[in-house]
């Protein structure tokens, strides 16, 4: 089998960078490419080479979040509830890893892949991308952090707006809100979070571990039970059904009607 090239990992001066390489679909993941970037994140988090870790996007976009080609596929007989489990802990691998992670985002950072650039510890934006939490427009809920990280750094009412009506902001609004830390021009972008991400690995690794423990415990704790919570909460709207009939209108080019069933 050829060697699947839709995420991709090289270390550079102490950075494990990875890179989502699927440019037609704006980065937007499917199961197979979900279960390969895990295996990425797993050894970035590992390999003695690096200190840091540089999330990142080939193309015109970041990360369009899940591809709505494949949005309610499981592996044959995996419930709902396994199906979210089993990715919640990879996105716990992440939350937890030691190693101080910059995200770079440029055009769409879209459900997922908000959720991902919300995960890392520092988010570059291209002055191009465009953020949303749009779950609530297929029916389902976030299930990587996207309520309570959200809620944590830009505050409940934002989140709220964003969840409940799915709107997309801009690079400035999410600056402004809190939800990234830097926007620079998109022809910028790479090279500002790549120096970022070598300037924190040249940096003591254990100095670097305890700094991200004790800036996480502010809110690290709600967080991960809110991750928790967002797992039972995605398990329950998939059933209604609402979100059978928000998919159904999507797929149909129509107004969905919802009845709170």
């Amino acid at each position: 089998m050829a060697e699947d090239s839709r995420v991709l990992r090289r270390i550079e001066d102490g950075v494990s960078i990875i890179s989502i390489n699927r440019d037609e679909r704006h980065n937007a993941m499917d199961l197979e490419m979900s279960i390969l970037l895990n295996e990425n994140w797993r050894q970035a988090i590992l390999e003695d080479d690096s200190r840091a870790i540089l999330i990142r996007g080939e193309g015109r976009s970041f990360c369009a979040g899940r591809d709505t080609n494949a949005l309610g596929s499981r592996a044959p007989g995996v419930s709902d509830f396994a199906h979210v489990s089993k990715s919640l802990r990879g996105k716990f691998q992440v939350l937890d890893s030691q190693k101080p992670i910059v995200a770079a985002v440029q055009g769409y950072a879209i459900g997922g892949g908000a959720e991902m650039a919300l995960r890392a510890d520092i988010r570059v934006f291209a002055d191009d991308a465009k953020f949303s939490i749009p779950e609530i427009d297929h029916g389902i809920m976030t299930d990587g952090g996207g309520s309570v990280i959200t809620a944590s750094i830009a505050g409940a009412s934002r989140a709220k707006y964003l969840m409940m009506t799915g709107a997309r902001i801009d690079a400035k609004q999410a600056y402004e809100w809190g939800l990234c830390d830097f926007v620079v021009p998109r022809a910028e972008l790479d090279d500002y979070a790549l120096n970022l991400a070598k300037q924190i690995a040249s940096r003591p690794p254990v100095h670097l571990a305890l700094a991200k423990q004790l800036c996480d415990s502010v809110h690290g704790e709600a967080i991960r039970r809110g991750m928790r919570d967002e797992l039972v909460a995605i398990s329950a709207v998939y059933r209604t059904a609402d979100a059978h009939e928000a998919r159904a209108a999507r797929k149909e080019k129509r107004k969905p009607v919802f009845t709170g069933m």
